[in-house]
């Protein structure tokens, strides 16, 4: 398996090797979007865009994502 991307490794990127197709498939067609999803995850983990620990209060304004319910800082 190869992928377009250089700066990652085939193992880095095998996590999209084992996403279902439906998911896929609405990634393709524009009907799911990574990125966002992609800011709302490491807002939940409380990560910046280079994945330093900032908290989840200030990863949710860097992010722009609104806070999720079952989270709180502590």
């Amino acid at each position: 398996m190869t992928y377009t991307t250089q700066q990652f490794t085939v193992d880095e990127l095998g996590f999209i090797q084992i996403a279902l197709t439906k998911v896929l498939a609405a990634v393709a067609r524009g009907e799911l979007d990574l990125n966002q999803l992609a800011r709302e995850e490491l807002a939940n983990r409380g990560l910046d865009k280079s994945g330093d620990w900032v908290g989840f209060d200030k990863a949710r304004v860097i992010h722009n994502v609104q806070s999720p319910t079952h989270r709180s800082e502590t």
